[in-house]
């Protein structure tokens, strides 16, 4: 057992949030105090990958372990089928108490979610405030993530006694929701998104207020991620579910330990969504997810933290090795009589290389480099051919090797009834 048998998991998953919108991350923007403070007491995990950057494509991979290609969740009627091992199922079988309260239609029950949890809900809407503003026109989706944070909080009044398993999904950020005191960094779309990060930071400061009050943060372990990013039209792309650049793929993964890291601790390797449950069930000393693409990084943790007065955290050390790392997206996603258009990031060191397969067969591509330019804005795939050609041939191969996912077949189509589709394109996606 890597951590005492009573420690509880919360895990809260934050839509839409861009890594590099955080000040741990690097932002000069106090949008994310309660996060920052989370990291440099907990883990930060330095360059970390989402696995799409769309939300039901993305999550199943997180929940799942596994690629995209090999879920087969990649478009909008897809689900995962009930064969597969969620992780829920197994913290119910260890004794937790599971419960998931969510905000985005595409992680529905009907998509194969809810698997492992006694409670899935959907919280019921409460009446929002004439302060609080919603500056993206096309979302529709009524409430905010104060129902899911007063929902956890009816959860941990009646469950916090036991041992639990909480996931939170938030979506104020996606919907760009913030008030007058958030409302720090301007009004271009870029600007109300920072609010709105600033806006949910405030409320998981109230949400691990109330842990800390019932002494529950001692003996649970808080992870915050998300699925995807959002673009600003840093290559003329707006919002996301539209390709695999860095805006849109490179996400956030902190993690506070039922005790206090005292300046906190860098996990500087390359991680991915598919790592996330593999290190988190590994942490618990519960039976792993089987034939997954994720890895646990819970000895680099361990060791890291058993090290920590010794190890400059920018350093490389024996044992540690980033692994090369996927994003994909089927850009067809939500047109279900057109034929797929893959995309996919291939992300080796500090190389992406991002491939595109229109529905005819022709290919583009593009490389970059972050050592030389960080913002990944230069495509330097003229001045290194013989790479470029090597990370061809990998991406192919994700798309094209097929491999069976740990539970046999892959996802299984399920209908979707008006009302559902309306609630989804509330979320402002373009859904026939």
């Amino acid at each position: 057992m890597r951590f005492r048998d009573d420690v509880n998991v919360l895990f809260i998953l934050v839509d839409t949030l861009r890594a590099d919108r955080l000040g741990v991350y690097g932002y000069d923007r106090a949008t994310s105090p309660t996060l920052d403070y989370v990291a440099r007491t907990g883990i930060r995990f330095t360059h970390h990958l989402a696995q799409s950057s769309w939300t039901k494509c993305s999550m199943a991979s997180l929940w799942t372990g596994v690629y995209p290609p090999r879920t087969g969740v990649t478009r909008f009627d897809d689900a995962i089928p009930e064969e597969a091992t969620m992780p829920a199922e197994r913290l119910a079988e260890a004794g937790f108490r599971t419960a998931a309260i969510w905000r985005n239609g595409w992680v529905a029950p009907n998509f194969g979610f809810a698997q492992g949890f006694e409670v899935y809900e959907r919280p019921a809407p409460g009446a929002v405030p004439l302060s609080v503003r919603r500056e993206k026109p096309h979302v529709d989706l009524h409430g905010s993530d104060r129902d899911v944070v007063n929902s956890a909080k009816e959860f941990l009044r009646a469950h916090g006694h036991e041992r639990f398993f909480l996931y939170l999904h938030l979506m104020d950020v996606h919907q760009y929701v913030y008030d007058e005191p958030s409302a720090k960094f301007g009004s271009s779309y870029s600007d109300v998104y920072d609010n709105s990060i600033l806006y949910t930071d405030t409320s998981l400061g109230d949400l691990l207020t109330f842990l800390a009050e019932r002494d529950l943060l001692q003996r649970s372990i808080v992870v915050i991620a998300s699925d995807h990013g959002e673009a600003f039209s840093e290559r003329g792309i707006e919002g996301h579910a539209k390709h695999v650049y860095r805006e849109t793929t490179e996400t956030p993964w902190i993690m506070s330990l039922p005790f206090r890291v005292e300046d906190g601790v860098e996990i500087p390797t390359r991680t991915r969504n598919v790592d996330i449950w593999p290190t988190l069930l590994d942490l618990l000393g519960l039976a792993p997810l089987e034939n997954i693409d994720g890895r646990s990084v819970a000895d680099e943790i361990l060791s890291l933290l058993a090290r920590r007065e010794d190890i400059d955290p920018s350093e490389d050390r024996p044992g540690l090795s980033d692994p090369v790392a996927y994003s994909f997206l089927d850009r067809t996603w939500g047109q279900i009589r057109q034929p797929p258009k893959p995309a996919v990031a291939v992300v080796d060191g500090p190389l992406r290389y991002v491939y595109a397969r229109s529905s005819d067969g022709r290919v583009t591509e593009q490389l970059f480099d972050r050592t030389t330019d960080p913002s990944e804005a230069t495509d330097v795939l003229a001045e290194h051919p013989d790479r470029a050609a090597d990370m061809r041939r990998q991406a192919e191969s994700h798309l094209d090797a097929f491999e069976a996912p740990p539970w046999g077949d892959a996802a299984v189509s399920v209908e979707i009834d008006a009302m559902e589709l309306n609630q989804l394109r509330a979320l402002g996606y373009e859904i026939p």
